[in-house]
């Protein structure tokens, strides 16, 4: 079986963000904030159990590894 990516990454990157932008936004209510943050919390539980089910790689620990040193560095660089 051959490589298949099956979502495009920037596009879900992008919608996250107009989500996060949409919850803080002054224009928007409690009401309509609270029920777009319910969605990213179904979204990150979705995520986790995805997480979970999935078997671990080799090179994925050092790879998580260096990914939260560059979070960190992030950061502390604001």
């Amino acid at each position: 079986m051959g490589f298949r990516k099956p979502l495009e990454i920037n596009d879900v990157k992008m919608q996250l963000l107009k989500t996060h932008g949409e919850i803080c936004s002054q224009y928007n209510d409690g009401w309509t904030s609270w029920e777009l943050k319910k969605e990213l919390y179904e979204i990150k539980w979705l995520l986790d159990e995805c997480m979970k089910r999935q078997p671990d790689f080799s090179g994925e620990q050092e790879w998580l590894e260096e990914q939260d040193k560059k979070r960190v560095w992030s950061e502390l660089k604001r």
